[in-house]
């Protein structure tokens, strides 16, 4: 049975393969407002190209990697991190890596229950810090929030952030998993920014974003869940101007919206740029990528930026193509699809420290 359920949801168009819980609170936005035909689909996607100037029509990713004193503009940004295990700290417990990057890129930061746990063993315990110390070395890492149904986090982590202020809140609602409990705790935190908080820069869509750290390298079933939420998530209306994104120290992903939005991309490290680059510690998107039909089949995809382009003539779908290691070559890629995708791209940790 649960063989025919996996193929069910890589079957289904992505009105029921990301239908969302029935109590969970989100908008879905029916496919038949992207498409109806593979005439309309060209015609839209000719319109689309003709309609550069509107912003509100464009997706923008942009990397929160970019060094110090750039010219991107900085953005209000959240932090989830999830339950599996934090590979990318010191033995002075310091974060670094693809975590201590977005760690210092975000405004507000969210362990979703075990996460808590596992910050807390990357930064304190590491250093053998009892769980009533008060050293004040590690005040950087105390997060804003924990929240979950809290069935994973520890009696001593608990009274470790209790003890320092974390605020901590439980919610028993099971229709939701702990992911969802803390984008809820980051969409009441994007709704309750004041407007001289956000950013409004025209030349960036995107008033904030949402880093989700641990969404890959676990289990199958709650790799697909991370990914869902992207989807589900990225239609309500608190996040319509927020960029959703999953990391670990190997990959990232995030959702790319169908038409008649256009989509804009640019990561760290896109051709041979990573050779180049003058800093010691180099973290950030690599330019091996990836634009995968998770929700169902794409009929019409173009984009220019890459070395193996798409020119509209193929359908990208499970059973047929799916554009796995293809590779960034200019600082922007350009993406216009009928349907929506999911971008991927591979994370360079430069010196490594995997361990």
């Amino acid at each position: 049975s649960e063989l025919v359920i996996g193929w069910i949801l890589v079957s289904l168009p992505l009105t029921i393969a990301f239908l969302p819980h029935d109590n969970l609170p989100v908008r879905i936005r029916p496919m038949s407002s992207l498409s109806s035909s593979s005439s309309a689909v060209d015609a839209s996607l000719d319109a689309t190209e003709d309609s550069g100037s509107d912003q509100s029509r464009t997706y923008r990713y942009a990397s929160p990697f970019s060094p110090s004193g750039s010219s991107r503009p900085r953005i209000p940004s959240a932090l989830i991190i999830l339950n599996t295990p934090i590979r990318s700290s010191n033995e002075g417990g310091r974060l670094s890596g693809v975590l201590g990057a977005l760690w210092e890129a975000s405004s507000y930061r969210v362990c979703a229950d075990g996460g808590a746990n596992r910050l807390h063993d990357a930064t304190v315990a590491v250093r053998g810090i009892g769980s009533e110390s008060d050293d004040e070395s590690h005040a950087d890492y105390l997060p804003d929030m924990i929240t979950g149904d809290l069935d994973s986090l520890r009696p001593d982590v608990h009274r470790y952030y209790e003890a320092r202020g974390v605020s901590i809140l439980r919610v028993e609602d099971q229709n939701f998993h702990d992911l969802d409990k803390s984008l809820m705790a980051v969409e009441k935190w994007v709704g309750t920014m004041s407007s001289s908080e956000r950013n409004h820069d025209e030349k960036l869509n995107a008033s904030s974003s949402a880093f989700i750290y641990g969404g890959f390298g676990g289990r199958f079933d709650q790799e697909m869940g991370c990914v869902n939420a992207l989807f589900v998530w990225g239609k309500k209306d608190t996040f319509q101007q927020t960029t959703l994104a999953l990391y670990d120290e190997e990959t990232c992903a995030f959702a790319l919206p169908g038409l008649p939005m256009k989509s804009e991309i640019r990561i760290r490290f896109p051709g041979e740029s990573i050779e180049s680059d003058e800093q010691t510690n180099k973290v950030g998107e690599g330019p091996t990528c990836g634009l995968i039909p998770i929700g169902g089949r794409c009929d019409n995809v173009r984009t220019t930026g890459l070395k193996w382009n798409l020119e509209g003539d193929i359908a990208l779908e499970f059973g047929g193509l799916v554009s796995s290691s293809n590779r960034v070559i200019d600082e922007m890629v350009t993406v216009q699809a009928s349907s929506p995708l999911l971008f991927t791209a591979e994370m360079i940790v430069k010196p490594s420290i995997i361990c």
